[in-house]
């Protein structure tokens, strides 16, 4: 008589429709806008949710991509109250991260925020100090290991890199060359949980400069820490380890960018390029270079830093007027903006641009 063959059942795969999600479907940079607004509409005290959507680009409060970030801004601890009728309250994370008493308390609400969400925390747990693997197998880990559903693992997967690279927490090893010496290019991206590393301001610098040997030290030891003083935070294109093209997160970076900075010297092709990005996007631009003919004749108007490495206390100097440019461009960004696009920028209030006068 012969055996009965054994049926195995197949276990159905999790799917997320019709549930509700549990993690953000927006970036922790994003949700930061709802706290922002409450900080800068209303001190900090609650508001309706009505008043809240043109503050942070939308028409109504009944859209459902101003719906989706305020639930983010909730699922993130920054702020209670969600859905079209609530009542939406600052929480401390919140209030740390947008009004904070000292870097120190910025960076940890930053983290706090980003550990609040369960599955994020779990997942960086899992991988610090690992090497991050390719999209295929951390999409199959997230399915099988941490019950993410099928059909929302790569929302997840945005959303999460988008936080770890916003908040620095990625590592990464640089790449050498047959000589030995760095390429400037990461081999390996590892994930940190070190809170000395989290960002120190909202506000980004984006630096468009060239990249090896002296100029790496230019940028770590005298651009880092100006921008820093300036109240920013400083971002280089060979700092980025998102998915897709180079000039589609380069474009990102500018366009998120509150002030620029270019170093012309030896008119690097990339760098002219990503500063005609920058302007056409409307965005004030600090010039630097070591000799103003790096600079095109039409833009010497502009703010322009020149510096010479042969000075004494040249890399002193150079800081302190970065410093000074970048404050300056922040208070009155249209000097940093060549004339025909300046006619061009984007209105505050209604965000439309303004007509040339």
């Amino acid at each position: 008589m012969a055996a009965k063959k054994k049926v195995v059942k197949k276990v159905p795969e999790k799917k997320g429709r019709g549930l509700e999600w549990t993690f953000p479907k927006n970036s922790l940079e994003d949700a930061i806008m709802i706290a922002k607004a409450l900080e800068e509409k209303n001190a900090g005290k609650p508001m309706p949710a009505t008043d809240l959507p043109k503050a942070v680009g939308f028409r109504k409060a009944t859209d459902w991509r101003f719906r989706d970030l305020l639930r983010s801004a909730n699922l993130y601890g920054l702020v209670t109250g969600s859905g079209e009728g609530a009542i939406v309250t600052m929480q401390k994370n919140g209030a740390d991260i947008v009004a904070p008493s000292s870097p120190a308390q910025r960076q940890q609400a930053l983290l706090a925020a980003f550990n609040s969400v369960q599955e994020f925390k779990k997942v960086v747990d899992h991988y610090s100090g690992k090497r991050m693997p390719e999209d295929e197998y951390f999409e199959n880990t997230l399915v099988r290991d941490f019950d993410i559903a099928r059909d929302r693992v790569e929302k997840f997967i945005e959303v999460f890199k988008a936080n770890v690279e916003y908040l620095n927490l990625f590592r990464a090893k640089p790449g050498h060359d047959d000589s030995g010496e760095e390429t400037g290019q990461a081999k390996e991206v590892t994930l940190t949980t070190e809170s000395s590393r989290v960002r120190e301001f909202l506000d980004t610098c984006f630096v468009m400069m060239p990249f090896g040997h002296w100029f790496d030290r230019y940028y770590n030891e005298v651009y880092i820490p100006a921008i820093k003083d300036a109240g920013l935070e400083p971002v280089r294109a060979d700092g980025l380890f998102s998915t897709g093209s180079v000039v589609e997160q380069i474009w990102e970076q500018v366009k998120k960018a509150k002030v620029l900075l270019a170093d012309l010297t030896g008119k690097n092709a990339n760098v002219f390029y990503e500063l005609g990005l920058a302007h056409a996007a409307f965005k004030p631009v600090v010039l630097a270079a070591t000799t103003i003919d790096d600079v095109p004749f039409d833009l010497r108007h502009l703010r322009v830093i020149t510096y010479e490495c042969r000075e004494p206390q040249w890399d002193a100097k150079l800081r302190k007027h970065i410093t000074a440019y970048l404050k300056a461009a922040k208070s009155n960004p249209a000097k940093s903006i060549p004339q025909p696009f300046r006619d061009g920028m984007p209105d505050e209030d209604t965000g439309e641009p303004e007509e040339a006068t």
